[in-house]
């Protein structure tokens, strides 16, 4: 899948962005196609052209939702805020990695991110509704400790818990690797085998092919 490439599943349509390197992170714009009523996944970086592609998508923009509060993940979402005025959400789990992402993107060399100032929680497999545009929340934490996926009809926004033949790191702080096997089991366990997965690095894949490589390598 390439940057900005837009698909329709189901009752959504689907936008990736794909920010700079080095992060080369997928943010995702999903819209409820009959109410336009849209969302955007992890805006890592390069708010610009996040916001652009909201702004071409069409839709109307009611919430920011993070699978997780990594700097890679979270990067543009106080200048999309700004921007459209609506509040980011994260697990109730998740707020200590959301407050430290300034901190942690300084340590790794990229300082002057900024944490968005409207800020709502939400608490473990949660259903949310931003209008008319509905996703369940299926906790996954190891990652980070407040790790989430999203799940839409006919498929997930698995974050950096799972990637196409790979999985997120642990050794960040809050980072468990046994939490993190159990939660990819019960993620795939979850969702029906044709689920397309679009993670947060990388290509998709579905959930059976994902089943079938996890079975060979854990």
């Amino acid at each position: 899948m390439t940057a900005n490439q837009s698909l329709t599943i189901g009752d959504h349509a689907l936008t990736v962005v794909v920010t700079s390197p080095p992060w080369f992170e997928n943010c995702y714009v999903v819209r409820h196609i009959a109410s336009g009523d849209t969302v955007v996944v992890d805006p890592g970086g390069d708010a610009d052209k996040v916001i652009a592609a909201i702004e071409e998508d069409g839709g109307t923009l009611r919430a920011i939702l993070l699978t997780h509060g990594h700097p890679d993940h979270m990067g543009a979402a106080k200048q999309i805020q700004d921007r459209f005025g609506v509040p980011c959400r994260n697990h109730a789990e998740e707020d200590s990695v959301v407050d430290a992402a300034p901190q942690f993107a300084a340590a790794l060399g990229y300082p002057g991110l900024e944490v968005p100032e409207t800020r709502e929680t939400f608490p473990g497999e949660a259903a949310l509704d931003e209008g008319s545009l509905t996703c369940h929340v299926l906790d996954t934490p190891g990652h980070t400790p407040g790790g989430v996926c999203f799940l839409f009809e006919g498929f997930a926004l698995t974050g950096d818990t799972l990637f196409n033949q790979g999985i997120g790191r642990t050794d960040f702080p809050g980072g468990d690797s046994a939490t993190l096997m159990r939660s990819i089991t019960r993620l795939i366990d979850s969702v029906p085998e044709e689920t397309r997965l679009f993670s947060g690095h990388g290509p998709e894949w579905t959930a059976g092919e994902a089943k079938r490589w996890w079975e060979m390598v854990s």
